[in-house]
């Protein structure tokens, strides 16, 4: 939280971006900022609340004050005034990929601006994931791009949790009772959860595999009429078909990542070091330079 005394009242409201997993977002001005820089502000009521939905919906704020990684959505403040939080976020003006997939038309990607995409990505998650934190709600409309559209930044960690000792078993996974997989149109469905069985950070992995999956077909990887249908083609393993000019290797990268069995599934350090994607990180590295290589044991 930050220690400055502040109020919505030094912000200028633009427009209303849209709904988060906890609160509306919109997009301001700080009304003393002589360059008029914009910003996203989360607002999330806190009134009638108990004091466990109090701490689940703090716990953004807290997860995203201990990020600083140049492909995930800084947090600038938050402060809490009359009985709301305000989360004061970093504005990136590229929109959303999935904004961005949909003004494609069908006119799909080349695999070097596929796979500069997605590097970013995996190494937001590589990140996170060092500082055993999960993000639970990793989809295309959660990933922005900046106004060139050069740079990848993941976002909304609003329903993001640590893996601490309260919540972590021996084998290194958590149960998690507070996903109800009725809430489908705000939380990406994975395989553990619609079969209600634990999980841990390859549930990560298998988000990643269906992102990636959208950024070479340009549709979702599993679509159905109804709910039960869609989550009746992910516990199958049923996702759309890949199409025959996709390169072997990018098959089966995507085919990996969409390993029912978790334990089968990579994690960020194997896919850092992938054929396809080690060459990208480092161009990536070189050109926007302040992309810093993880850490590999």
């Amino acid at each position: 939280m930050s220690g400055n005394i502040q109020s919505i009242k030094n912000y200028r409201k633009l427009r209303v971006i849209g709904r988060g997993a906890h609160g509306l977002c919109s997009l301001y001005q700080k009304k003393s900022d002589a360059l008029n820089k914009k910003v996203v502000i989360k607002s999330i009521s806190l009134e009638c609340r108990n004091e466990t939905e109090k701490k689940a919906i703090l716990y953004e704020a807290h997860l995203l004050n201990q990020l600083r990684h140049p492909n995930i959505i800084r947090l600038c403040s938050s402060f809490v005034e009359l009985e709301q939080l305000h989360i004061v976020m970093e504005f990136v003006d590229g929109g959303t990929m999935d904004s961005m997939i949909r003004e494609r038309n069908g006119n799909k990607m080349g695999q070097d601006l596929i796979l500069y995409y997605f590097t970013q990505i995996i190494l937001a998650l590589n990140y996170i994931h060092n500082k055993n934190i999960l993000h639970r709600d990793l989809k295309t409309q959660n990933i922005f791009l900046n106004r060139k559209r050069t740079i990848v930044k993941v976002g909304d960690f609003g329903i993001s949790k640590e893996l601490s000792s309260k919540n972590v078993a021996s084998t290194g996974i958590f149960n998690d009772g507070d996903i109800d997989v009725r809430h489908w149109h705000s939380q990406l469905l994975i395989p553990e959860i619609c079969e209600g069985r634990a999980y841990d950070i390859k549930s990560d992995i298998w988000s990643m595999g269906c992102v990636l999956y959208e950024l070479v077909e340009l549709k979702k990887a599993y679509d159905g009429d109804s709910f039960p249908s869609i989550v009746l083609r992910i516990t199958r393993g049923k996702h759309g078909p890949i199409s025959a000019e996709v390169s072997s290797q990018m098959k089966q990268l995507i085919l990996h990542m969409l390993e029912l069995d978790e334990r089968q599934r990579p994690n960020t350090k194997d896919l850092l070091t992938h054929s396809l994607i080690i060459q990208k990180w480092y161009e990536i590295h070189v050109n926007l330079g302040r992309i810093e290589p993880p850490m590999m044991e």
